[in-house]
């Protein structure tokens, strides 16, 4: 959401930057390496308990039962709201 709240409220609407892949292949980059990276803690986290199987089943449910339907459903303003607030309370957090 960070990523998302930079791209586009700071590069897009401060910069009066077009926000597609041509302008931000590196970002767009980093935010795949990053989704993996989570991806992959997340199941060595969880699969000594639940085991590899049951973790694949939770990261699919919680990634298209959640996070999918949460984008479809939130308009863009309010997913930039959203970013907004979590990444004020996150700077304000860890200065």
């Amino acid at each position: 959401m960070a990523i998302k709240a930079y791209v586009e409220l700071y590069e897009g609407k401060k910069k009066k930057k077009t926000v597609d892949y041509k302008n931000f292949k590196s970002v767009t980059r980093w935010t795949l390496l990053l989704i993996i990276a989570s991806w992959i803690s997340f199941h060595m986290a969880i699969s000594p308990v639940y085991g590899f199987f049951k973790t694949w089943l939770i990261m699919v449910g919680f990634g298209y039962g959640i996070l999918v339907q949460s984008a479809l459903m939130i308009p863009v303003w309010g997913q930039n709201f959203i970013s907004f607030v979590l990444m004020t309370f996150f700077l304000q957090q860890y200065k």
